[in-house]
């Protein structure tokens, strides 16, 4: 894979002509001082050395609402308008292995139409990162998943096309690029300490550190809205009065009691069975991607959750090989 390299004087005009290719959206911090996702208008905006943001980019392919048909008089209209084409830029590999398990779950037998549409529109710029006492990620190939990816160095970046559209970003932006002769840092290939290990007798166990999370957790969901992977929904419907109505789906959480609601049955009453039903969802994984683990270590389920709970600590007591 050749490398090219861009000067870090060289990033605002790059980033302009990353603007050829969608609206340019990446890290920035709001007002109220939280770090997220969101349009850039000003370079000055952007953060290339963040952490992680709040809410991960899985918010661009499974909004947090989303109307999926109209219908009046017996007939159903699906929603006309076409996504907008967006650049997402400096992604850490966290978010793009998040990404990436999410397109074999909407893009696989069962295309989700919604979620390819915006896919298809969606252009991803991955940049190294360096981890924090939160991170356990593990990317033996940081550069997956991405259309282009930016290696961070001593005074720029290593720019790699790793798709057709990155090629054409590549070629968009000759003039900025330069040959490479700079080692690609071990940081961009290995972010992180670490997967959570499968370990099939700690699904079921009987380890009191699960009775300890329940008597401690609150339901909040914080775990699950900010992870790169989950992707629990709800279908509703909305009648109106005059005989037509919508259908929503939206974002749902398999840590609140109504989640396992059935015709009146609950199938998961209690904390623990509804902690315990995320683990093996998380870690074990379901159907088609039974076996394959779904979290990506980006650590912001420790970052967010309001009483400290740390999965890992099961891990670790289940002798699995995990550091923080």
């Amino acid at each position: 894979m050749e490398k090219s390299f861009l000067e870090a004087t060289r990033l605002n005009g790059f980033l302009e002509k990353l603007r050829l290719f969608g609206a340019l959206h990446g890290p920035t911090v709001t007002d109220a001082g939280v770090t997220t996702f969101a349009p850039v208008t000003d370079p000055a905006q952007l953060l290339t050395d963040y952490r992680r943001t709040q809410i991960p980019p899985k918010k661009y392919l499974l909004p947090f609402r989303e109307q999926l048909l109209s219908y009046r008089d017996g007939r159903y209209a699906e929603p006309a308008e076409a996504p907008p084409a967006i650049v997402l830029f400096a992604l850490h590999p966290c978010d793009l292995a998040g990404i990436a398990y999410l397109d074999r779950v909407f893009l696989g037998d069962n295309t989700d139409p919604g979620y390819a549409a915006r896919r298809a529109r969606l252009t991803l710029v991955g940049i190294s990162c360096e981890p924090d006492d939160f991170c356990f990620c593990s990317a033996p190939d940081a550069a997956a998943n991405c259309d282009a990816f930016l290696a961070t160095t001593k005074n720029g970046y290593l720019f790699s096309a790793l798709t057709a559209r990155g090629e054409e970003i590549a070629a968009a932006a000759a003039d900025l690029l330069s040959a490479s002769d700079v080692s690609q840092p071990a940081a961009a290939l290995q972010s992180g300490t670490g997967v959570a290990p499968q370990d099939p007798e700690l699904r079921f166990s009987d380890n009191p550190l699960w009775q300890k999370f329940a008597d401690t957790c609150v339901s909040c969901g914080a775990c699950s809205v900010c992870c790169p992977t989950c992707y629990c929904f709800d279908v509703r419907e909305y009648p109106a009065l005059d005989g037509g109505g919508v259908r929503i789906r939206e974002w749902d959480n398999c840590l609140f009691a109504t989640h396992g609601e059935v015709a009146g049955a609950n199938f998961r009453p209690t904390r623990l069975d509804r902690l315990r039903y995320r683990f093996l969802h998380k870690y074990c994984g379901f159907t088609p991607l039974q076996g394959i683990t779904s979290c990506v270590g980006c650590g912001r389920c420790k970052a967010v959750c309001p009483v400290g709970i740390d999965l890992r600590e099961l891990f670790c007591a289940a002798g699995g090989e995990m550091s923080s």
